[in-house]
């Protein structure tokens, strides 16, 4: 294994990606961007990394940060509890480690939404510790390098490519890591191999017996769980009801009220009226569309109620809504404005 450190990291040092997060960052920059990275792309997370540093530029700003704020500045990334986690760990670290990300993995890793990549990843380029830091991306890598069978998806497959690599990585463990983040995401990708330019294409035995795309393994895919819902935006013709969201998926975040089944028109003015006591005098229908997460399939028939009276439910105009809550896109975009 240790012959691919020194191909690896002289490839890396001719190829690596220019990063807004790399170079001369501090822990805090550095623990925002592996978290914003987390199930999201690299070129999506730019512009929002950028924002969120304008706003809270350390531990002690994020773990003071109103939750509408944090959400506003979260909103379009998707995975929601990235962002709940995000301030919760703020908080944990202010508290406990006076703003300052801890030195020890195994503090690091009791953190909220920190896992054994992200402490790997974090603990190597800001403190220069020999952790290794195996996500996909590196699983990927070393099952076609050593034509591995092991199920990628599992715990104990992360823990033994973490102890296997931390036996070989050099003295710049945070370039290491990188370099292997950066193989897998632009030369040994899920579906294309770019095995003529692979600094490692002589170890690998995947290349060998010409097998590179039927690697890494892993179990199939959980099928999506198929859901109907009928969105219901309620105003009174200035303001909108929103209210957090009792379960499931986006939990706790501002949104229209949502039925578990699709409606006719009588029914959503019944429905309305049973569970919330709220007249409606007119039901408008917006559109109809799907909003597709990891395990989910939404389809939604969005309408828009008017009512005279919204009670002393949680509302929001137009422009709170657009500016200044922070609304999932499974919401915003079926806004009816």
């Amino acid at each position: 294994m240790k012959e691919i450190v020194i191909p690896l990291l002289t490839w890396f040092n001719q190829n690596k990606r220019d990063l807004p997060w790399r170079g001369d960052v501090s822990p805090y920059e550095i623990y925002i961007s592996e978290i914003m990275l987390q199930q999201t792309k690299v070129e999506a997370v730019k512009p929002y990394y950028h924002r969120f540093l304008n706003k809270a530029s350390n531990f002690f700003m994020l773990a003071n940060l109103e939750d509408s704020e944090l959400y506003k500045l979260w909103e379009g990334l998707g995975y929601y509890s990235r962002a709940k986690n995000l301030k919760k760990c703020a908080q944990e670290i202010v508290n406990k480690y006076n703003g300052e990300f801890p030195k020890d993995y195994k503090d690091a890793i009791n953190l909220p939404g920190i896992g054994m990549y992200t402490a790997g990843a974090i603990l190597s380029r800001a403190y220069n510790e020999k952790i290794a830091a195996v996500d996909g991306n590196v699983l990927r890598v070393f099952s076609r390098l050593y034509l591995d069978d092991k199920d990628i998806l599992k715990d104990t497959t992360k823990k033994y490519y973490k102890e296997k690599i931390e036996k070989i990585i050099p003295d710049t463990p945070g370039m290491f890591n990188e370099a292997l983040m950066d193989l897998g995401a632009t030369v040994c990708m899920p579906k294309i191999a770019l095995c003529d330019i692979c600094p490692l294409s002589s170890f690998c035995k995947a290349k060998r017996e010409n097998l590179v795309l039927d690697y890494p393994k892993k179990k199939e895919k959980m099928e999506k769980q198929y859901l109907e819902y009928s969105m219901i935006f309620i105003t009174d013709g200035n303001k909108y009801i929103l209210l957090p969201k009792e379960d499931g998926v986006l939990k706790g975040l501002q949104a229209p009220i949502l039925i578990n089944s699709f409606l006719m028109d009588y029914e959503i003015i019944d429905e309305i009226k049973n569970k919330y006591n709220i007249d409606i005098y007119n039901v408008e229908f917006i559109k109809e569309g799907k909003h597709i997460f990891s395990h989910q399939l939404w389809n939604i028939k969005a309408y828009l109620c008017y009512s005279k009276d919204l009670l002393n439910y949680n509302s929001y105009t137009k422009d709170e809504i657009l500016n200044t809550i922070g609304l999932p896109t499974a919401y915003k975009k079926f806004l009816p404005f």
